[in-house]
């Protein structure tokens, strides 16, 4: 594997791709640093705070994010574990092959999580006109299965708040357009909380 070769491929391939941040190309370097240390093994595990510490990202939000949108743009495969115990597989796509395209989001069951409504998440919608709607970009299931586990909540809930976001578009309430889904799954999760403390 010449490495100089696979970077100048890389940094000339996102020269013109306005979706990759400097974060996205921080994480990509961690990455290929830790597939250096593998010897270019085809897929190797990797540990969430390891990475995070490397590429200098605080958030597992934008973790989660970076990993997602880096695979959908055809610059790595990534394969994330469920289990805490064991670590997601990366391989790095060789620049000569990658063709960046958008993969089609899993699709969602119709379900429905019944009156849910956020003041909140509707005043943001309503009062950050400096945010361009445009930019959102739905997240992926398992995207939000793994903001769930992060949050300690069950894979189940997940489901249901992705199938519930997906029917209506992934809108506030159904009519306003979204700025974050994070914080939609925030709500979500304060919302379950307290109508679990509400049956006991």
């Amino acid at each position: 594997m010449n490495c100089m070769q696979h970077l100048n491929g890389f940094f000339s391939q996102i020269l013109n791709n306005d979706r990759l941040s400097p974060t996205h190309i921080s994480m990509y370097m961690s990455l290929f640093q830790l597939w250096t240390i593998n010897r270019f093994e085809n897929q190797f595990r990797i540990v969430r705070e390891e990475v995070m510490k490397v590429s200098k990202i605080k958030s597992v939000a934008t973790y989660h994010k970076c990993l997602t949108d880096l695979h959908n743009l055809g610059y790595i495969i990534y394969e994330p574990s469920f289990n805490p115990y064991k670590g997601s597989l990366v391989s790095i796509v060789k620049t000569s092959v990658i063709q960046p395209q958008r993969r089609n989001i899993d699709s969602a069951i119709d379900r429905s999580f019944n009156s849910l409504e956020d003041e909140n998440l509707m005043n943001l919608s309503k009062n950050s006109p400096n945010v361009n709607s445009i930019d959102f970009q739905p997240p992926q299931l398992s995207e939000v299965r793994m903001y769930f586990q992060e949050k300690e909540s069950q894979i189940e809930e997940a489901q249901k708040f992705y199938d519930y976001y997906e029917k209506i578009g992934w809108t506030v309430a159904g009519k306003f357009p979204m700025k974050s889904w994070t914080a939609a799954a925030r709500n979500w999760l304060k919302k379950l909380d307290r109508v679990e403390q509400g049956s006991r």
